[in-house]
C-alpha cells in the first residue's frame, strides 16, 4: 500500500463534522513523496479529511488506469465545478446540446462519490463504472494532487482546475451540506470546521496551492470561478484553445448563453433537481429547506449576505496563517481573499 489512512480519533470537531450516515472519519495521505513524479516536488502533501468508506478505495484510485484522451476537472468542492464541467463537455463535443439533455453525472462522472455518502444510500461504485467506461472518459474529482491516480502525472491527460474564494466557497459548501448530506449542525459549526480543516476534501489552501504551482504544465489549464464571473467568454476562448478546438464567435457566445446560471438553474441535465428529490424519497427525508438548488446562486462576495465581521475576520486570519505556513506566491491572496487585502 503507498497510501495510508489513519483513523481521527472523536472529539468535539470531528462531531461537528459528522453528516447523514457518516460519523467516521480518516487522514488519508501518501506513504511518501513520489520519486518517480516530477511534478510531486510541488506537492505540499497535506493529509485529506475523509470518511472512513474512503479507505475502501483510497490504491484502486492511486492505481486506476489513465488514458491519454481522458478528460479531468479537479476542484475542491464549490468552485464552479458543475458549471466548469458542462463547459468542458460541450467544448469537446462539438457544442451537443441535444446529446447534453442527459445527466451532467453520467456523461462527466464523480470519480470517488461512491466513497463519502451514508451506506444507507442508493450507491454507485463510479471507479469500476469508469475503469470500463469507453474512450473518450470525462472524469470529476474532488481529491488533492497526491491521491489522484499516479497515471494523471504520467500519462498526462488534459486536467482543469478551478479555484475559488475561500468565503464564498464555505458558505456554498455549507448550503451543500445542510441540504444534500443532511448536516445536523448549525452555521457556526460548520465554520468551526472549515477553519479547522476538519471537513471533507480539506486542507482547502493546500489543495489549490498544489495546482497553482503545477498550473504552467501543458496538461493543466488552472481557472477561477471569479474569471469565469468576470468574463465568461474569455474563458471559453482560453479553454477552447487549450483542447485544442475552434469555434466561431457566434457559437462562443451561445455556448456562453447556455452557461449562464439563469439558464443552467433551469437546465435539468445540470441543476440534479431530479436527484435531490430521489435522495429524499430514498431515505424518506425532506432536504432543511425545500428552495433550494445544486446550482444555487453563482455569485461573488455572496458571503458578505450570512457571515458576520467577526467570521470574515476569522477567515482571512486562518487564510493569512495558511498563506505564510505553504510559503505561498502573493498572487494567491486575491485567489483566497477575493481581492480584499
Amino acid at each position: 500500500m503507498s497510501v495510508i489512512c489513519e483513523e481521527i480519533p472523536r472529539s468535539e470537531i470531528i462531531e461537528k463534522a459528522a453528516y447523514e450516515g457518516v460519523k467516521d472519519f480518516i487522514f488519508v495521505r501518501r506513504k511518501e513523496r513520489p520519486k518517480d513524479i516530477k511534478v510531486a516536488e510541488k506537492w505540499s502533501m497535506e493529509p485529506c479529511f475523509l470518511p472512513s468508506f474512503y479507505e475502501e478505495v483510497a490504491q484502486r484510485i492511486l492505481d486506476f488506469e489513465v488514458r491519454a484522451d481522458d478528460v479531468w476537472i479537479v476542484t475542491y468542492p464549490k468552485c464552479g465545478t458543475t458549471w466548469t464541467q458542462e463547459l468542458i463537455w460541450q467544448i469537446c463535443n462539438n457544442l451537443n446540446y441535444d446529446q447534453s439533455k442527459s445527466p451532467l453525472y453520467e456523461r462527466f462522472p464523480f470519480l470517488e462519490i461512491g466513497s463519502l455518502l451514508s451506506r444507507d444510500w442508493p450507491n454507485v461504485d463510479y471507479v469500476t463504472r469508469l475503469e470500463k467506461a469507453p474512450s473518450p472518459r470525462f472524469i470529476k474529482s474532488h481529491l488533492p494532487a497526491p491521491l489522484l491516480p499516479n497515471g494523471l502525472w504520467t500519462v498526462k491527460p488534459k486536467i482543469v482546475y478551478v479555484a475559488r474564494n475561500v468565503k464564498d466557497v464555505a458558505i456554498s459548501w455549507y448550503h451543500h451540506h445542510v441540504n444534500i448530506h443532511y448536516f445536523p449542525g448549525s452555521f457556526q459549526d460548520f465554520m468551526d470546521t472549515m477553519i479547522a480543516d476538519k471537513i471533507m476534501y480539506s486542507p482547502f489552501h493546500s489543495h489549490i496551492v498544489d495546482f497553482w504551482r503545477m498550473k504552467d504544465e501543458q496538461n493543466i489549464l488552472f481557472s477561477t470561478f471569479e474569471d469565469m464571473k468576470k468574463d465568461l467568454p474569455a474563458v471559453i476562448r482560453r479553454t477552447i484553445k487549450f483542447f485544442g478546438n475552434d469555434y466561431s464567435e457566434a457559437q462562443i457566445q451561445t455556448l456562453a448563453d447556455h452557461l449562464s446560471f439563469a439558464q443552467l438553474s433551469k437546465n435539468p441535465s445540470v441543476n440534479l433537481d431530479h436527484m435531490l428529490k430521489g435522495i429524499q424519497v430514498a431515505i424518506n427525508k425532506k432536504m432543511k429547506d425545500q428552495n433550494y438548488h445544486f446550482i444555487r446562486k453563482g455569485e461573488t462576495g455572496s458571503f458578505k449576505k450570512e457571515m458576520t465581521p467577526e467570521l470574515v475576520e476569522r477567515f482571512n486570519k486562518w487564510t493569512e496563517s495558511e498563506m505564510q505556513k505553504l510559503n505561498c506566491e502573493p498572487e494567491l491572496r486575491n485567489i483566497f481573499l477575493l481581492n480584499e487585502s
